[in-house]
């Protein structure tokens, strides 16, 4: 079994409470402020400091860990919003008609093909489809509750699907 390679070294979380605590107590210091008291912080805790050093040289990292300390909380802890976040509901997802989806493909496909700019590829797609385009229309309104919002559904429908194909058109 191969090992996995670790492409960021984090500390654990016992140090980090630590390192995160001592961050927020010099959240406003100046630089040269910061600098002294984090010097002050790795003489009170060279233990604790030479443990964690310890550790992440065993996991393979190479760099140097006071440096990674310091950097981690100047940079990082000292600015990060400690509050807590409250959970947005997220929307019902509301799927697109089968053969609406179907149309929107092959009008995309075809203006990949002319090099058309998502904007122009749009509009012309408003233009030509206007019956099928109304349908959709029509079947949305038991979900959403205003034009607006239904327009600028089928409108993210369409670039979202433009892009999907623009992508797998540029690899091939």
């Amino acid at each position: 079994m191969a090992s996995q390679q670790i492409y960021r070294y984090k500390f654990r979380q016992d140090f980090l409470d630590v390192l995160v605590e001592f961050s927020r107590v010099h959240q406003y210091d100046a630089v040269k402020e910061f600098k002294e008291a984090f010097e002050t912080f790795c003489e009170n805790n060279t233990e604790l400091i030479q443990t964690e050093t310890t550790y992440l040289n065993d996991t393979g990292y190479s760099g140097d860990v006071i440096k990674k300390m310091y950097i981690s909380s100047r940079y990082y802890f000292k600015n990060k919003d400690y509050k807590p976040q409250e959970t947005k509901q997220r929307r019902k997802y509301i799927s697109q008609d089968k053969d609406f989806i179907y149309s929107i493909d092959e009008h995309v496909a075809n203006s990949i093909r002319n090099k058309y700019k998502p904007a122009k590829a749009y509009g012309e797609f408003m233009d030509k489809h206007k019956c099928l385009i109304e349908t959709e229309k029509n079947r949305l309104k038991e979900f959403l509750d205003s034009d607006h919002k239904i327009t600028g559904k089928i409108k993210k429908t369409y670039k979202n699907r433009y892009f999907i194909q623009q992508k797998h058109y540029n690899d091939a």
